[in-house]
């Protein structure tokens, strides 16, 4: 990068070094000074700069740039681009030049890699600007251009396609003219606007920017630490002899203040392991297991890379969230309300497990469903509840459960082989009441993942702080509350009118008027305060993501 900056730099400087050739009657002294004066110890661009720079102008022609347009047989952005504009120069002003290449530089501060937008290509050509010929500054233009498209794609579609990592990915995206975007900013000088327009504004996105500049520098200080070894679990008052090891590295990692521990698990120890896993979003239980040891064992650079990895998904996400919406972080088990701005409330929700993962999507509320039936969904019908019919014949009276042929005709579920293929087609149905799974409320937005909020009869696994027990769908805690919310702007379904009609055991529909949207999202990664927090990576998506953006196809 701090190449590419002087190179930047000695396009700038060299139309006063050419003028002092041609002046023999004053110093050149000064002008290297100049020169010298102009960058800073750390490779960076001084704010001062040669008036001059506007003036440097490179002469490259149409037939140039068709010429080197011609040696490229892939389709591209570029080739377009030209095409529309007759193949004339891009770059040819200095100034717009310069720009462009400053704010290319911030790309690795960004979450991206400099090296992947030519820039070793172009500071090649950039070593002897006024040398080039036209065939070189055709090249040149022709580098930036495809500089400018891959980059500001990058910002704001993502260096990835989530759908490559994602079994179900339904967030869609607005679509941006980069043709446009670019000629219309060519013409107005404003690359450097038209490229921060396309970064994400959302803050946890800006707050991951000082993170990866912490973490870069962390990486490159950080020593090598002593890997703990996995193997059983250790619980308070056992020994072992990693135990001294393990207050080592929560020493090292602020968790605990001093290493208090021999080979004996001590109450001072346990507590900083509990603060340890509750930060980490592991079960808060205080027994040293495998996946606490994974933690610890995290180095700067793995959490780099676990940074990189969650400013590329604030990439794929939405630029607008809306004015009004509940936004899910998957690996925090969080839900939270948010209204122009501010967070209004917080719940604490299940989530579903790896093999069963919770989508990643957005969607509408549309109505509340007190009281619900549970129509069982064709995975839990055909994994799990047909194999416990088939073996209990009597499983589905004991769960109050009521079976339909398709075209919605009750079936004695006796009369049925479950062992047959032809069991799948039938329609299961749970009724309300204490053993219904979705509980008393639940909240609906149509979805292709069938996808939904609902209350649950098992609060108490909420008390855990490691939450991946679903079968996709989301239980919030307070389900009720969070239902009375979004219901709130209608005098009718007030917190007694819901109470009420939980009682009556009536199975009630109840739209939404608020339009509210629901974003299930997913970051292991934000900071909190003048830290950055790290929660544990449930579905194992991280560190594919690190490994593919390492990559440029």
């Amino acid at each position: 990068m701090k190449s590419l900056t002087r190179y930047i730099l000695m396009l700038l400087v060299i139309p006063n070094l050419l003028l002092s050739c041609n002046n023999f009657s004053q110093p050149s002294g000064p002008e290297t000074e100049d020169v010298n004066s102009a960058e800073d110890p750390s490779g960076e661009i001084m704010e001062e700069t040669p008036v001059a720079a506007s003036e440097i102008e490179f002469q490259t022609t149409s037939e140039e740039i068709r010429e080197q347009i011609g040696k490229d047989e892939n389709e591209s952005e570029a080739k377009k681009f030209y095409a529309q504009r007759n193949y004339a120069p891009a770059w040819n002003k200095a100034n717009v030049r310069v720009a462009f290449l400053e704010e290319l530089q911030k790309a690795d501060s960004e979450g991206l890699f400099l090296k992947d937008y030519y820039s070793d290509e172009i500071e090649e050509l950039l070593k002897t600007p006024a040398e080039l010929k036209g065939s070189e500054t055709a090249l040149l233009d022709l580098l930036l251009t495809e500089a400018f498209f891959t980059y500001a794609h990058d910002l704001y579609y993502g260096k990835l396609n989530p759908k490559d990592l994602y079994k179900t990915w339904g967030v869609s995206r607005k679509k941006m003219d980069l043709q446009r975007l670019l000629q219309e900013n060519l013409e107005t000088g404003t690359i450097a606007e038209a490229l921060d327009s396309l970064k994400p504004k959302h803050q946890i996105y800006r707050d991951l920017k000082e993170s990866l500049e912490e973490y870069s520098e962390l990486r490159q200080k950080e020593e090598a630490h002593e890997k703990i070894a996995e193997g059983k679990f250790i619980k308070a008052g056992e020994k072992d002899e990693r135990l001294p090891s393990i207050a080592k590295r929560l020493q090292d990692l602020e968790f605990l203040s001093e290493n208090v521990a021999d080979s004996t698990y001590n109450d001072r120890l346990q507590e900083a392991i509990k603060k340890f896993q509750k930060e980490k979003g592991l079960q808060v239980d205080g027994i040293i297991g495998n996946s606490t040891i994974a933690e610890l064992n995290m180095t700067a650079e793995q959490r780099y890379g676990q940074i990189l990895a969650n400013m590329e998904r604030w990439r794929w996400y939405p630029r607008d969230l809306g004015d009004h919406y509940i936004l899910i972080n998957i690996p925090q088990f969080r839900l939270a309300v948010v209204k122009e701005g501010d967070t209004v409330r917080t719940h604490n929700i299940i989530a579903g497990t790896r093999a069963r993962q919770t989508p990643i999507f957005t969607d509408t509320l549309q109505y509340v469903v007190i009281n619900p039936t549970w129509t069982i969904p064709p995975t839990i019908k055909a994994k799990d509840i047909i194999p416990k019919v088939s073996r209990n014949p009597s499983y589905l009276s004991s769960k109050n459960m009521k079976v339909y042929s398709r075209d919605g005709t009750l079936i004695d579920p006796q009369k049925i082989d479950w062992s047959s293929p032809k069991a799948k087609s039938y329609t299961i149905v749970q009724r309300a009441g204490p053993s219904n799974p979705l509980g008393q409320v639940k909240i609906i937005y149509p979805n292709q993942y069938l996808i939904y909020l609902h209350d649950t009869p098992a609060q108490n696994l909420f008390s855990q702080n490691q939450r991946a027990e679903s079968s996709g769908c989301v239980r919030v805690e307070n389900a009720v509350d969070l239902s009375g919310y979004v219901l709130r702007d209608q005098e009718a379904w007030n917190e007694e009118k819901i109470r009420e009609t939980i009682a009556s055991g009536k199975t009630i529909q109840v739209k939404i008027n608020q339009p509210i949207q629901v974003h299930h999202f997913y970051w292991t990664a934000w900071r909190a305060g003048d830290k950055t927090v790290f929660t544990e990576d449930v579905y194992r998506l991280d560190k594919e993501i690190y490994s593919r953006l390492l990559k440029r196809d």
